[in-house]
C-alpha cells in the first residue's frame, strides 16, 4: 500500500475525473489507476467513495468564502476588478484540478437531484453575498448568468475564457447605461414634470 500519497493527491485526481468524465468517473478503482497506486492508499485517507464525493461538493460550496476573504481589504472601487481577476485565475486552476470547477459541479447537478438542490442553494447565497459588487441583486443575477454561459462555452471553446473580464466589464457598463437612461426617461416623462398648457384655439375663450 502506497501511503506516500496525501489526501490532496486523491482530491486532485477526483476533481480532474469529475471535470473530464463526470461523476461516474470518480471511482476508487479508476482514480487508483490514474495515480498508479493500489486502492488501499485511498482508504488510508477516506472512508469510502461517498465521503470523497461529499468533500468535492463541500469544497465547491465553501469556495466563495475564500474569494470574499481576498476582497475584504480592498477599496470598493477595486473590489470588482480584483474579483474578475480572481475568477479568471480560478478557471485556470480548476482546469488543472487544483480548485473546484463550476462546469464539473453544474454537470453533476444535472444528473443528481440532491446535488442540484445544494447547488441552487449555494447559487442564491453567492448572488446575495456578491450583489454589492455590481450594485444590486438583479444586476448580480444577470452577471451570474453571464458567468454560467461563459463556463459552458469555455468547455467547448477554451480560448474564449480569456475574454471573460472584458465581456463582464462591457456587461456592467451596458447595465449602467440602461439604468441611467431609464432614470432620465422617468425624469422627463409626463408624470415627472408639469404638463404643458393646452393651446387655446381661435374662437375659444372669447
Amino acid at each position: 500500500m502506497d501511503t506516500n500519497l496525501g489526501r490532496e493527491d486523491w482530491l486532485h485526481a477526483a476533481r480532474l475525473a469529475l471535470l473530464r468524465g463526470g461523476v461516474e468517473q470518480v471511482r476508487v478503482e479508476k482514480l487508483a489507476r490514474a495515480l498508479k497506486v493500489t486502492k488501499g492508499s485511498f482508504y488510508w485517507h477516506f472512508k469510502d467513495r461517498e465521503e470523497l464525493l461529499e468533500l468535492l461538493l463541500q469544497e465547491w460550496e465553501d469556495e466563495l468564502h475564500g474569494l470574499l476573504t481576498q476582497l475584504e481589504k480592498r477599496s470598493r472601487g477595486d473590489k470588482l476588478d480584483v474579483f474578475l481577476r480572481l475568477l479568471e485565475e480560478r478557471v485556470r486552476l480548476s482546469e488543472g484540478g487544483k480548485t473546484p470547477s463550476d462546469a464539473a459541479i453544474f454537470a453533476w447537478a444535472s444528473v443528481d437531484p440532491e446535488v442540484a438542490r445544494r447547488v441552487d442553494k449555494a447559487e442564491q447565497t453567492r448572488i446575495r453575498q456578491l450583489q454589492h459588487l455590481v450594485g444590486g441583486r438583479n444586476r448580480m443575477e444577470l452577471f451570474y448568468l453571464v458567468w454560467i454561459g461563459f463556463v459552458a462555452r469555455g468547455q467547448r471553446v477554451p480560448e474564449s475564457r480569456k475574454r471573460f473580464p472584458i465581456i463582464a466589464r462591457l456587461l456592467l457598463e451596458s447595465v449602467d447605461g440602461h439604468a441611467g437612461e431609464s432614470r432620465r426617461q422617468r425624469r422627463g416623462s409626463p408624470t415627472g414634470r408639469r404638463r404643458a398648457a393646452k393651446p387655446v384655439l381661435k374662437g375659444e375663450g372669447g
